[in-house]
């Protein structure tokens, strides 16, 4: 497989106060098409208990040019690239008929559910994805964010049942949920944030206390920090721009 290409629709819980796609909407989008793809592989969800592998995402890269209404049909193309015995690429690009309204990169590693360990990605795995050299973006991968030097304290959240996936931690996605409540209310309401990249470091679990931290930029780049309350390990970083 190289190009995996998937129809799919806006729902009403992928779209914000003002009917248009949400960051999170098309990103839970992207992540359900990757899946359906590493299903028809027999490495998605339900093949867990035969492999013992899960894909475990490291980084997220969005940008969007357009934002479509619930409903809208909208074809999602995701492919692997770069791969590696350590780590993927996982590319998207989503058309609303012929044009383009978001793209996206991401990295991924590949966890080992009975060791509970990142293991390599096989030949064999490999061999299934047939990654092509093709990047959603110029500069071609997805790139570490530094924690900003100066934080300014926000709020303490407990996680929650609600947060909490099948991997037995925080879903990736939920993290955006954390960095908008971050936010002022003046930035939140009058910024869309066309760009967004987002970096994990530490799985948060039920029961943890995470502290929450904002940063502005002098380039009007909003960054949300996310630690453990503690250990003060670093959980994982949100940057939001236009």
């Amino acid at each position: 497989m190289s190009i995996y290409s998937y129809d799919i629709n806006i729902n009403f819980s992928d779209v914000d106060k003002n009917n248009q796609m949400s960051n999170k909407g098309i990103l839970r989008l992207m992540q359900e098409v990757a899946g359906i793809c590493s299903g028809n592989l027999g490495y998605g969800v339900n093949d867990v208990p035969k492999t013992g592998l899960a894909w475990l995402i490291l980084n997220w890269k969005l940008q969007v040019f357009n934002r479509p209404r619930t409903n809208t049909k909208l074809t999602i193309n995701t492919w692997t690239r770069s791969e590696n015995p350590l780590f993927s690429y996982r590319d998207f690009e989503v058309y609303d008929n012929d044009i383009l309204v978001a793209k996206a990169s991401s990295k991924w590693v590949l966890f080992d559910v009975n060791k509970k360990c990142i293991t390599k990605i096989t030949s064999e795995i490999q061999e299934k994805y047939k990654c092509i050299d093709k990047f959603a973006f110029d500069d071609n991968s997805t790139k570490k964010l530094k924690e900003p030097k100066t934080l300014d304290f926000i709020m303490d959240y407990n996680v929650q049942r609600r947060d909490i996936d099948t991997n037995r931690h925080v879903n990736n996605l939920i993290y955006l949920d954390y960095a908008y409540e971050a936010l002022p209310s003046e930035i939140y309401e009058n910024c869309n944030f066309s760009n967004i990249e987002i970096m994990y470091k530490h799985e948060a679990k039920l029961g943890d206390t995470l502290s929450i931290f904002y940063s502005n930029t002098e380039e009007n780049e909003y960054i949300v920090t996310i630690k453990n309350k503690e250990d003060n390990k670093l959980n994982a970083i949100v940057k939001l721009y236009n």
